[in-house]
């Protein structure tokens, strides 16, 4: 079930920072993540590409064999496990899970998802314009330090971002709030989140993030490797039709 939270909270992160383009777009990252251990679990070092498409309508991101697919206009998440073939369902508003009658959630079930949920996303959100600017591949970018703190830990990021990609300042800031407005604990304080977002000028290039979670630490690094305007494919917003349907909180049993 963290395995799954944690991916949704990667995804919410790209849409926030990409979700001001006008027409359709791909991104394409490479990402570092270094061993760790967490929950008793050994995670090993990875080298993995995160493809990301978005459209005004939906979202998607495939990242080690898995999608996260955002119906904005329905207001649900899908998750798709390709080595599994399994699909998990949510709404995007996750304080309407409860009210999915197919979700067959218990009280408890609920309540330590909710618990979850609130502490990992109750933040202290910080960014600090820093004076060192350098060129990373084809972009000119200038450098930031963001810092979260959150009930379950902390998060530093060295960020370096580039201007060199126009994006929509005010659709930016209009769309990456109603998303971020559905997540408990960020939309308590979405307005002071947004007005720190805002401080990075651009779309981020590379980042170095340091994570302190549950008393275990690691480090994961983000770099832009391709970014283009296009329509997005049909077939990448397409669930495959022979999957099996799996309830998201049967991790939590």
């Amino acid at each position: 079930m963290i395995k799954k939270v944690f991916l949704l909270y990667v995804a919410l992160l790209n849409i926030v920072i990409y979700s001001g383009i006008l027409a359709d777009i791909y991104i394409k990252q490479k990402n570092h993540t270094d061993t760790f251990e967490m929950m008793g679990v050994t995670q090993e070092a990875q080298d993995f590409i995160v493809e990301s498409w978005i459209t005004p309508e939906k979202i998607a991101v495939r990242n080690q064999g898995k999608d996260i697919i955002m119906d904005m206009e329905k207001k649900i998440i899908n998750m798709v496990d390709h080595n599994e073939r399994t699909i998990s369902v949510m709404p995007l508003n996750f304080s309407e899970i409860k009210n999915e009658e197919d979700q067959g959630i218990s009280d408890e079930e609920m309540e330590n998802f909710e618990k979850f949920m609130g502490e990992m996303m109750k933040m202290d959100f910080k960014v600090e314009k820093m004076q060192e600017k350098k060129k990373i591949g084809k972009w000119n970018c200038q450098k930031y330090i963001q810092t979260v703190d959150m009930g379950m830990g902390s998060v530093r990021s060295v960020i370096w971002a580039t201007n060199d990609i126009k994006i929509d300042a005010d659709l930016y800031s209009k769309y990456s709030a109603g998303v971020m407005s559905n997540i408990p604990g960020l939309s308590d304080n979405i307005e002071g989140i947004m007005e720190e977002i805002r401080k990075i000028e651009g779309v981020q290039v590379y980042i170095d993030q340091s994570t302190n979670m549950m008393g275990q630490s690691f480090r994961t690094v983000s770099e832009l490797v391709e970014f283009r305007e296009g329509k997005a494919p049909a077939s990448v917003f397409k669930l495959p039709n022979d999957y099996r349907m799996v309830n998201l909180f049967d991790g939590m049993r």
